[in-house]
């Protein structure tokens, strides 16, 4: 992390806004985005979904966290979403996709280094054991490890779409590491 005199970034980024606000004009967007679309991804820099995936905004919705990892509170997050999209779509069809995007030389697979959980468990107040479960070793099998968490989650429906996906950041690639399909229709 950069650090310089007291709030120098944050005013660059607010002086970034006042250039975007200046020109504004999609005030009138749906709450619900033009793409049925959820994409989980890491808090990595080098990894903004806007920029690899093209996104516009209005077109998707968007959570980071560190590692992109599905944790509690995103499955529930996702369950909101899912029960707002019915409700707006007025249709009990409806189904949420769910695009988890893991990345490569993320950060979180220094956390297989005993010191640094424990450092970094007893700085976010969770514990060790917190930051052992968003360890990545190899984001392919991350990705699998997060399908397999929904997939045991009781309250997402059926007809949830999920895929899995792992960003180069070396190449800007994105591949593909498991197709789009219904929650609980994956082998």
């Amino acid at each position: 992390l950069q650090g310089g005199p007291l709030m120098a970034d944050v005013q660059t980024l607010v002086d970034r806004n006042l250039e975007f606000a200046s020109s504004f004009n999609q005030g009138d967007l749906a709450i619900m985005p033009r793409l049925s679309t959820l994409v989980l991804t890491c808090v990595d820099a080098r990894v903004d979904p806007a920029h690899i995936l093209g996104l516009e905004l209005g077109d998707a919705v968007v959570m980071r966290n560190v590692g992109g990892r599905v944790t509690d509170d995103v499955i529930a997050h996702i369950g909101i979403l899912q029960g707002l999209g019915t409700k707006f779509a007025g249709s009990d069809s409806f189904a949420l996709e769910v695009a988890i995007v893991h990345h490569t030389d993320c950060g979180a697979s220094r956390f297989t280094n005993p010191q640094l959980r424990q450092m970094l468990g007893k700085a976010a107040g969770t514990g060790e054991a917190a930051i052992e479960r968003l360890a990545i070793t190899d984001p392919q099998t991350s990705v699998a490890e997060d399908i397999d968490r929904l997939q045991a989650a009781p309250n997402l429906p059926d007809r949830l779409v999920v895929a899995g996906y792992v960003y180069d950041v070396t190449d800007g690639k994105l591949r593909e590491t498991f197709a789009p399909a219904p929650l609980r229709e994956r082998a």
